[in-house]
């Protein structure tokens, strides 16, 4: 019965914070800024690649040493953009959710005020993920099964763990204003006490997404077989509308778990909506 009941908390909280971003659009503008810059940082970090420029590309097809540094800089950039507007989103997201009428400049000032804290984190963020990454590569290119394997659960194991410690970290740093040492504990102890909504709702949300997506790649096959690039740009921008208000989502869905936790019930917005009790042993929805 309790893992029932977590599913249905997990997809009713999926639904519930779907529809706050419908009430707050900024927070899909939050994602496009995000989205632009990051595209932008890839863009950069591939051109000097693409155009086999001397400094970045040896003779043999090699990188350069100031290529491989001005990539792993490009990253750290990329990781530090994307922190920066979901810490906007959760500042926002936390206003509605305590019942004020968030504007856009209300995320990206919260987001400011903690800038030297998130681009500290996002190097933190950026190094882990690469070191995930390289583990990633790691497995796949490996000819010794025994030690692609080993590569494999390594990277697994330590991309959940991180995920799991990390999780409320956002909330902690740009709600409580708290260090980044404090934060990941706060995010850790916090985690293991709401970790079956955590799971369910990040999956319930992106289920949404996904059956949202099917009739978004249909109209981009049909709109592309009629109008040719046309079609292909149209569906470009549906996906990535799609993508931005399901990551935007989720980022809301953190931020009423922290909510939760901290003041014993859910935000207001949630009740009036349907979700009026919320307990993690027996969840009621009206």
């Amino acid at each position: 019965m309790g893992f029932f009941a977590t599913i249905g908390r997990g997809w009713e909280m999926s639904k519930l914070s779907m529809s706050v971003v419908k009430k707050d659009p900024e927070l899909m503008v939050y994602m496009i800024f995000a989205g632009v810059m990051s595209l932008a940082c890839l863009v950069g970090m591939s051109i000097p690649q693409l155009f086999e420029m001397e400094w970045a590309v040896n003779a043999d097809g090699s990188f350069t040493g100031a290529y491989l540094g001005f990539t792993f800089i490009a990253y750290m950039v990329l990781s530090i953009v994307v922190v920066f507007w979901n810490c906007a989103i959760v500042a926002n997201a936390n206003i509605r959710l305590t019942g004020g009428d968030p504007k856009f400049a209300d995320g990206v000032n919260a987001a400011l005020k903690r800038l030297p804290i998130i681009i500290v984190w996002g190097i933190i963020a950026g190094t882990v993920g690469l070191i995930l990454k390289f583990l990633e590569g790691a497995a796949r290119s490996s000819e010794n099964d025994a030690m692609k394997m080993v590569a494999a659960i390594i990277h697994f194991i330590g991309g959940l763990a991180w995920w799991f410690m990390t999780f409320f970290m956002l909330p902690h740093l740009i709600l409580e204003g708290k260090s980044i040492g404090d934060a990941l504990k706060s995010s850790k102890a916090m985690f293991w006490g709401t970790w079956g909504e955590n799971v369910v709702s990040g999956l319930g949300i992106g289920l949404v997404a996904f059956l949202f997506g099917i009739p978004i790649v249909a109209l981009t096959i049909g709109l592309t077989l009629v109008a040719g690039p046309l079609g292909l740009l149209v569906g470009a921008v549906l996906i990535g509308l799609l993508i931005a208000w399901a990551n935007a989502a989720e980022q809301v869905a953190v931020v009423a778990l922290y909510r939760f936790s901290k003041d014993g019930q859910m935000p207001k917005i949630y009740q009036d909506q349907g979700m009026r009790t919320y307990t993690f042993g027996n969840a009621q929805t009206a």
